[in-house]
């Protein structure tokens, strides 16, 4: 990141908000319409009075010398109130015209909006405006170069040449002979033109030969900055259309109280948040350079634009008839996210260099969203050739969750290990891992394509014990989960209450020292070969139904309970239902206050939930899935590459918000709302998943056996396994439900 801090960047944020609020807007929008040439000479005043424009321009040159995360802030910002300049062109175009002595002079007056400097620059390396040597050393540039913002009205331009397979860049004047400027408006009343280079000369004081690193450091600029901005109009068409939703009212109740509607309103909720993320994280790691600079920056750019047109698009459905008109403002949030997305690459071109660089015939490109300390990269390298020489290669890489024994093995393996639970603290026998060091685990875990271990003792009970449990409880029930010895199950869903779960009925009768127990548990899983059970059973029945429920743990041996497995679509027997028969369970073995078991299940469902974004099994479906493409030749197949590509940027959002997660819950002891996306998105993500899987095998999808190459792919199981994702923990569609209403506020 850069060196700024979090309180600065806060200030910055608040400050472009304040700035962009007072001077921009949809009004000044539709004014540019009428402006021949699209430029707004005094928003770019104003911008460049206050130093909106020098930001990127070093403090030695007069400028504010921030960085690319900074920018990424204001641009987001800018973007929420519809600004009506090019900001992005400007603020890249006075970076590159910094580096050339012959725009010195003029340098000034840029910075403050009365002279524009703005890149025109291909997307790509490798498609620079062809370049001859010239007299004196100097060059001409013969070529096109279209989609350059304010061509009209910019007085130089930052052109990217190749010359005999060399990258460099140049400064071209506007009235320079040879260049020939042509303007068209976009669907948002900006400008937009096309530079005709024919015999151009460019002089020696106006050409970096080696302009090469400069040229792809524009790039990722241009891309994560306009990504950056698309993310704040969609969020601004957001927050318009959920005024709308909740003042409109149709049928004699607001809009917002249909549930199709909740939902669509979600669904853009969880493509902005998703988007943030990796445009945040990319911004933060993208200058460190190379493939992976590369690769960041074009799947940001190609999410952004993708998504602010599906949202934007939404909102206008969303508002009805009002929102095809003019007058309303949220169809200028569609036709700017349309001149967005269509600026430096599409999201088709961009989703093209990202299959190019993770499918190709050589190494893919690596992304990491924070680089290993020393001690990290030591500790990787442990782990990685921990897993080589213990992990068995007929666990690696399985369709689900491996089989009942060979999970208490695994388990027992990475238990004497000390890596069983390594979000633990170490008072409590667990690893007690930095942030680093998880993720670590994480990673290299998923790339060995390790099994997962039951989470029902170390992810979800263990770290509630520590919080609510008493000193006995601990004492007696934690060393038993971190060495497998004991197997716990969740006893939860019951038959008329799955996600509904504050409806539940399962009886406990207070008899003295004892809850007598009466009931039935559904979906249950390992019931059946697990030791005990923290459950919630309904101790008070007269108050409201969230206020009258108990967190207890039961000792499966005890008289009256009987646990009856039930057999899965994908042929196993993965949960059971449980009876309770009279069963008698001692009044301590309560987590927590009676009756204040809501409270104690909710922390728990908000860990489960996090944990269930964590990116390892769709690291495991994405190999998968790649192995097998190549393997079968559809790998070459332009549509199913494009389709893959949506997959991996996915993947890597994915990532980037996982690892926000982890640093969220490590510094605040409770994890954030707005990260309730993470799981929803994983789940949908591993399902997209096993659709690609099952394209990539073609007639064999529908295979219920391994398919020899690695043995352990099972397409047909792999899918039918996966079909769990989006139920357990809550269905995505009740989730969706709460996020409508406790994020949202709809409903």
């Amino acid at each position: 990141m850069s060196g700024t801090s979090e309180d600065d960047i806060k200030a910055i944020r608040e400050g472009a908000a304040r700035f962009a609020s007072q001077v921009f807007g949809a009004a000044r929008l539709r004014k540019l319409r009428e402006r021949a040439t699209g430029r707004d000479d005094e928003a770019l005043a104003r911008a460049g009075a206050d130093g909106w424009l020098s930001i990127l321009v070093p403090e030695d040159k007069g400028g504010g010398g921030l960085g690319l995360v900074e920018a990424c802030v204001i641009a987001e910002e800018f973007g929420r109130h519809l600004a009506a300049i090019p900001y992005v062109s400007l603020i890249a175009g006075l970076k590159g015209a910094a580096f050339f002595p012959a725009a010195a002079d003029d340098l000034a007056e840029a910075m403050e909006g009365r002279r524009l400097f703005v890149p025109a620059i291909g997307s790509a390396a490798g498609s620079g405006i062809k370049a001859a040597v010239g007299d004196a050393s100097g060059i001409v540039l013969n070529g096109v170069r279209g989609g350059v913002f304010a061509a009209a009205a910019a007085d130089g331009f930052i052109v990217d040449y190749d010359l005999n397979g060399v990258e460099g860049l140049a400064f071209v004047r506007a009235d320079a002979a040879g260049l020939k400027v042509s303007s068209s408006r976009t669907v948002d009343g900006m400008s937009t033109g096309t530079l005709t280079f024919e015999n151009c000369a460019v002089a020696v004081a106006n050409v970096l030969p080696s302009g090469a690193a400069l040229a792809a450091e524009l790039r990722v600029f241009l891309g994560l900055t306009v990504a950056a901005e698309l993310v704040g109009l969609s969020d601004a068409a957001l927050q318009i259309t959920l005024n709308h939703l909740k003042t409109r009212e149709q049928f004699g109740k607001p809009l917002g109280a249909f549930q199709a509607l909740q939902f669509r309103a979600v669904d853009a909720h969880v493509q902005i948040s998703l988007t943030r993320s990796l445009v945040n994280e990319a911004a933060r790691l993208a200058l460190g350079g190379g493939a992976a600079s590369v690769l960041m920056t074009s799947g940001a750019k190609a999410k952004a634009s993708a998504a602010a047109i599906s949202v934007t698009r939404a909102m206008v459905q969303l508002h009805g008839a009002i929102g095809f008109t003019d007058e309303h403002d949220i169809g200028l949030h569609l036709k700017r996210a349309m001149t967005l997305a269509a600026a430096y690459g599409t999201a088709g071109e961009h989703r093209k260099t990202v299959a190019a660089r993770m499918f190709g015939a050589g190494e893919e490109a690596q992304v990491k969203f924070r680089e290993d300390s020393v001690h990290e990269a030591a500790f990787r390298k442990e782990v990685h050739d921990w897993f080589e020489a213990n992990l068995p290669d007929h666990l690696r890489h399985l369709p689900s969750r491996p089989s009942f024994e060979e999970a208490c093995g695994w388990h027992k393996k990475l238990a004497a290990r000390g890596w069983v639970a390594p979000n633990w603290p170490k008072e409590y026998g667990g690893m007690g891992a930095t942030v680093g060091e998880q993720i670590v685990l994480y990673d290299e875990a998923g790339k060995a394509g390790a099994p997962e271990i039951s989470g029902q003792a170390i992810y979800h009970l263990g770290p509630i014990l520590q919080v609510f449990g008493t000193p006995e409880q601990k004492a007696r029930h934690l060393p038993g989960m971190l060495s497998g010895d004991t197997i716990w199950c969740q006893g939860y869903s019951e038959p008329s209450s799955g996600s509904d779960l504050a409806s539940l009925r399962t009886r406990a009768v207070r008899d003295g020292d004892d809850f007598v127990i009466n009931g039935q548990k559904i979906w249950t899983t390992w019931a059946h070969h697990a030791d005990w059970m923290f459950a919630l059973v309904r101790t008070n029945p007269d108050v409201k139904k969230q206020a009258g429920i108990t967190f207890i743990l039961i000792d499966m041996k005890t008289p009256g309970i009987k646990p009856v497995p039930i057999r899965t679509i994908a042929g196993d027997e993965e949960f059971a239902e449980v009876f309770f028969d009279e069963v008698r369970v001692p009044v301590s073995n309560v987590v927590g206050a009676i009756d204040d078991g809501w409270r104690v299940a909710t922390a728990l469902l908000e860990k489960e939930r996090l944990n269930g974004a964590n990116p390892q099994k769709c690291a495991q479906l994405l190999g998968k899935v790649k192995r097998a493409a190549r393997a079968t030749g559809v790998m070459a197949d332009d549509s199913f590459r494009d389709r893959l590509a949506r997959a991996e940027i996915d993947y890597v959002a994915l990532c980037a918000v996982f690892s926000q997660i982890v640093s969220f819950t490590e510094s605040r002891t409770k994890a954030n709302a707005d990260f309730a996306f993470a799981k929803l998105v994983s789940a949908e993500l591993q399902q997209e998943l096993c659709e690609l899987l099952a394209e990539a095998y073609g007639s064999e999808a529908a295979l219920a056996v391994a398919d020899g190459e690695g043995g352990q792919t099972f397409p047909g199981l792999t899918y039918l396994q996966n079909r769990r994702v989006t139920i357990y923990g809550g269905t995505v569609e009740v989730q969706r439900l709460l996020m409508a209403r406790r994020v949202l506020g709809l409903g």
